[in-house]
């Protein structure tokens, strides 16, 4: 259905509505007003006239008033115009009874039947329903915006977030292939080794790290298979300090997460011409909490990495923290004179 019809067919079934509306408060208002147990025509033309003086008053609120109210203007300011609205129009109603029904209904007799304060009555309880659909129809309405503003962003985060982790790995083998690229031109002993060492990498990259979260366990085992695939090519100066405490069972992380850290630790400190080079990692877990501390020395990066892709990775991972943990992170990253000090703390 195009955007056209949608609006027509929304259209007649306002107009629609209104009919019911107007239809079922005229035989609300006949059952009330008639002489006899059964209705007879002068209780329909007294029932019509005294539901024109309402229905003005219905609509002006709810097409008028009420939409001023998102301005807003102040709640007493609204009931003084509403009263002075009802007010106008009760005075139109009983003169239409006393005055005006001879000269419009010459067969019939009127007269206004009513007080003030019943004909008040009634002018108030028709607003006060009315007023209060709208509202509810309103809120309804609402919560289907929000629910399918929800939605959508919902989808827009997925989306985002498969177009980060799809960063993620050609970011990290193009990193990768840079090592075993060096190691093919020295002809280094280490290379097949390393070749083992990537491809166990893959094999989680490609398989494991689709799910949204993956087990804590799994992450670390990770890091650490990256740390030995890192030292395969790393100078004997490297020094490499790890600490994991705390009991790791069934916590969940998000894939991919941690070793964007990792690689840029090796990156700038381990690959560098330092005399001395270190990396400490340091995870501390509880049951709901992870906290994450790594420091490396600085150095030079290979010139292997291209200028233009140089800190996506880091980005990458504010940005997904940013998704997937709101509220619930806190990254704090600090150079030094002579060191980069990475500290996370994530509840999972």
């Amino acid at each position: 259905m195009d955007r056209r019809n949608f609006r027509e067919n929304n259209k007649w079934m306002r107009i629609l509505e209104h009919g019911l509306f107007v239809l079922f408060s005229f035989f609300i208002l006949l059952n009330i007003f008639k002489i006899n147990s059964k209705p007879v025509a002068v209780d329909y033309v007294y029932t019509s006239l005294f539901l024109a003086t309402i229905l003005p008053v219905v609509y002006l609120n709810l097409y008028w008033l009420l939409p001023k109210m998102r301005q807003p203007i102040p709640l007493i300011k609204y009931v003084v115009l509403l009263f002075c609205l009802v007010g106008i129009f009760m005075f139109l109603n009983i003169e239409l009874f006393n005055h005006w029904s001879t000269w419009l209904f010459p067969g019939y007799f009127f007269i206004s039947y009513y007080t003030w304060w019943e004909i008040a009555l009634f002018f108030f309880a028709f607003v006060a329903i009315t007023t209060l659909l709208k509202l509810s129809k309103s809120r309804f309405e609402v919560n289907e915006l929000e629910r399918k503003l929800l939605e959508s962003e919902k989808q827009g985060i997925q989306s985002e977030l498969k177009a980060l982790k799809a960063q993620i790995n050609p970011h990290f083998f193009f990193n990768t292939l840079n090592s075993i690229y060096s190691l093919s031109l020295a002809k280094d002993d280490k290379l097949p080794g390393t070749i083992l060492q990537l491809s166990d990498l893959m094999r989680y990259f490609l398989y494991v790290s689709k799910e949204d979260t993956v087990l804590l366990h799994k992450e670390i085992a990770v890091l650490k298979d990256y740390i030995a695939l890192q030292k395969i090519r790393s100078s004997d100066r490297l020094r490499i300090k790890t600490n994991i405490e705390g009991e790791v069972t069934d916590q969940r992380i998000a894939p991919l997460l941690l070793i964007t850290f990792l690689e840029n630790a090796f990156k700038h400190g381990a690959k560098g011409d330092s005399k001395q080079t270190y990396i400490e990692l340091e995870i501390k877990v509880d049951e709901h909490q992870l906290g994450f501390r790594l420091e490396n020395n600085k150095g030079h990066i290979d010139e292997v990495e291209k200028e233009e892709f140089r800190g996506l990775g880091m980005e990458n991972v504010k940005r997904r923290l940013e998704l997937m943990y709101p509220n619930r992170h806190k990254l704090l990253v600090t150079e030094k004179e002579d060191s980069f000090i990475v500290q996370l703390e994530l509840s999972i």
